[in-house]
């Protein structure tokens, strides 16, 4: 029995204190040490001249190039296309390398990692997985701190502190899906969160979720716009009360603009989105002027155009502060359209984007009505899984089809069972399918669910 299965069999009151006990370590790890200064100095850099700013990119890049060098991979992917670390514009050289897919990643993972940095100052982390692939990778503190920094950046934008209480509606697994009653939410407070279950979120229970925001007088929401999208359809059909909210954030999702006009008029509160991964290399936020903002000092970000598909342009990123698993020309399978607009009353330098096409997902449909969004949980650490994708034609029923990986086993299915179950209780049923591939839209993008 896991860690996760010892914390779901506990008593509610236990449930908190463990909660409550991981966030204080994790409010240690993210927020210590060095943290002030780099939060400090990511805020500085909003205000440099366009020339600071590519002169700190081309800085940056620099020491990232020479840096991956000491990896087996990069050494023998330099040698073969003729990087030269030298050179006066790193950016030239970064563009001979052509783009690395997830899937070379995975395979050459170990050979990816740069042996100088010592196991004492790495941490393991992953992705989710949009298309039931996880990567796990390692990060060093200060990756992880300079992405809570440029986080929190955006935050401040947007009068968000981290002494105001959030209500969280996310994929995280904090209530049983067997609990039949109350409270259908856990406490976190030491990051000042309210973990509500998107899990046990319905008609019937709406009013619940309602009554303890205003308990508790959370002044801000962030969660998956699905998720809050359900939420607020139940608070504007029902006439629910909420409490005061200053605003709502959103990540991990497409932000749709149905979407965003239903949550602000549930919340009387501005929605505004932010994108990321795991990965660390790309990031973009929106400002209060509601324009989407590549965080230029973070990574370096390419927008590579696709072919008959006039101005929407794939993610590309590298990860400058991660010096310990060095990403180049990572593919993040993520889609952008380019804003015309390169100026924005914000006064932020940079380029800014229309909108973020990617990882949009549909909901699975309960046989008790419930509706539940963003199911790549299921699969962040199903490393021998290639891809996955949900099907699911009538309520209470999904097929899952799985691309296998090489290692794939009896005990990857077992566990895939256990994760469904974990999410979606007994009451569904569950069919896995291996197919040897997976149909692909126009643009190259693997629909997570289809709804037949």
């Amino acid at each position: 029995m896991n860690a996760e299965s010892v914390y779901l069999h506990l008593p509610i009151p236990l449930q908190n204190l463990v909660i409550g006990l991981e966030g204080r370590r994790l409010q240690r790890r993210r927020y210590g040490l060095k943290y002030n200064e780099i939060e400090a100095n990511a805020q500085e850099r909003l205000n440099i001249s366009v020339d600071r700013l590519q002169a700190y990119r081309v800085e940056r890049l620099a020491e990232h190039l020479l840096s991956a060098e000491k990896s087996p991979f990069w050494r023998q992917r330099f040698d073969e296309y003729g990087i030269k670390h030298c050179s006066s514009d790193p950016f030239f050289e970064l563009a001979k390398l052509p783009v690395l897919k997830k899937a070379e990643v995975k395979l050459y993972s170990k050979d990816i990692c740069n042996p100088a940095i010592g196991s004492r100052e790495l941490m393991t982390t992953h992705t989710s997985g949009t298309t039931g692939s996880g990567l796990i990778f390692v990060t060093t503190r200060e990756m992880e701190q300079t992405t809570w920094a440029t986080w929190w950046r955006y935050r401040h934008w947007h009068g968000i502190h981290k002494d105001n209480w959030c209500g969280y509606f996310g994929g995280r697994s904090v209530v049983p899906v067997s609990q039949k009653q109350l409270p259908y939410w856990r406490f976190n407070r030491s990051g000042r969160q309210i973990l509500c279950s998107c899990y046990h979120l319905s008609e019937k229970t709406a009013r619940d979720y309602a009554k303890i925001l205003v308990d508790t007088k959370v002044s801000w929401i962030h969660g998956y716009p699905s998720m809050l999208a359900l939420f607020a359809d139940f608070v504007l059909e029902q006439g629910l009360t909420l409490p005061t909210i200053k605003v709502v954030t959103v990540g991990a999702e497409n932000l749709l603009p149905s979407q965003k006009t239903k949550i602000s008029s549930a919340f009387n509160a501005p929605v505004f989105q932010h994108y990321g991964q795991a990965e660390g290399v790309a990031n973009i936020s929106e400002c209060p002027a509601g324009n989407l903002h590549v965080d230029e000092d973070y990574s370096g970000v390419e927008f590579l155009p696709i072919e008959g598909m006039l101005g929407t342009y794939r993610i590309i990123g590298t990860n400058w502060h991660n010096i310990s698993f060095p990403l180049l020309r990572y593919d993040t399978g993520d889609l952008v359209t380019i804003d015309e607009k390169t100026v924005c009353t914000c006064g932020l330098s940079g380029r800014i984007v229309s909108s973020i096409d990617g990882r949009q997902e549909d909901y699975i449909y309960l046989a008790n009505g419930v509706r539940v969004g963003r199911m790549d949980h299921v699969f962040k650490d199903m490393i021998n899984i290639r891809e996955a994708q949900i099907v699911q034609q009538s309520s209470g029923e999904i097929d899952v089809r799985v691309v296998r990986g090489n290692y794939y086993s009896h005990h990857d299915d077992r566990q895939l069972f256990d994760e469904f179950k974990k999410r979606l209780g007994n009451d569904i049923k569950i069919s896995i399918h291996y197919v040897e591939s997976l149909p692909r839209t126009q643009s190259g993008k693997l629909r997570f669910v289809i709804q037949e």
